[in-house]
């Protein structure tokens, strides 16, 4: 039910989008501001990376202190919300140094820009996997998989327990159905743009289009397994 409604809100928001943009012209120049884009964005991925460094720095300290019965429910929340926190940070980072890498290659910026895009991108996605696996060091009592185990998803969820498996689904569910309206409006957004400026969109459209139907049919798929 929640799939038709994501459906049908992406469709009206679409329209509306759709509606607005064909009374105005999309001819804006991109390349003539991709050096300043560049920049800032270079400039926050760095502001991230320094944020996630020293979240781990704090995390890792946190994690060896000793302390009381009472004391360890408020740092197990505390590790809890910082790992989440920089967990967004590095997916964060890594988007941006795609994203900046994509552009200082597409609009010929000067090759050390497009060095620290990419740099900033490899750099997120190698703490990607140190920040992952601290999990195992903060709780070393339990029988938490290693990020490099195979079906390291499905081991994690047999270690958790009740609780903390609820939230990781009800988590992945949200973000699915999000991805859902998401996918299906950037659909409406890519046609749009094809027929507002002339420059055709297909390939992304059949890409978007792939993955749109991929991700349902591999969630739907194993949901009619289990019944």
């Amino acid at each position: 039910m929640r799939l038709v409604i994501w459906g049908i809100f992406g469709a009206v928001v679409g329209f509306v989008v759709m509606y607005t943009t064909l009374s105005i012209q999309i001819d804006y120049n991109f390349s003539a501001v991709a050096f300043q884009v560049n920049v800032a964005l270079s400039f926050i991925a760095f502001v991230l990376l320094l944020y996630v460094a020293l979240s781990i720095l704090q995390m890792w300290k946190k994690s060896k202190m000793n302390v009381s019965d009472d004391e360890e429910d408020e740092l197990d929340i505390w590790l809890y919300q910082k790992f989440s926190d920089t967990n967004l940070a590095v997916i964060t980072t890594i988007m941006i140094g795609i994203v900046s890498s994509a552009i200082a290659l597409i609009t010929n910026q000067p090759a050390w820009l497009e060095v620290v895009s990419v740099l900033s991108a490899t750099i997120a996605l190698a703490l990607s996997i140190g920040v992952s696996s601290m999990i195992t060091r903060f709780y070393p009592d339990r029988n938490l998989p290693s990020v490099s185990e195979k079906d390291y998803g499905k081991k994690l969820l047999e270690a958790s327990d009740e609780g903390e498996r609820h939230v990781m689904l009800e988590g992945l569910y949200r973000s699915f159905n999000m991805l859902n309206g998401a996918l299906i409006l950037t659909l409406l957004l890519l046609i749009v743009y094809s027929i507002v400026t002339g420059v055709s969109q297909l390939f992304a459209i059949f890409v978007v289009g792939i993955v749109l139907l991929g991700a349902n049919a591999q969630y739907f798929l194993f949901i009619r397994k289990k019944t």
